[in-house]
């Protein structure tokens, strides 16, 4: 079971560790943070909107 678990842990280590593999999880990551934003901006100006009276 130990053995299993220190393979598995290096073999991820492994594939992250080349740089086209940590570009792609950076972008990756990244534009999750960027749709993230972009909703909460999105939900803030709908509470704006309706919080404020028109006319």
């Amino acid at each position: 079971m130990l053995k299993r678990r220190r393979t598995h842990s290096f073999k991820r280590n492994v594939i992250y560790s080349s740089s086209t593999r940590r570009r792609i999880m950076l972008r990756n990551l990244h534009k999750k943070v960027i749709w993230r934003r972009r909703m909460f901006a999105m939900q803030q100006m709908a509470e704006l909107s309706t919080a404020t009276p028109v006319g």
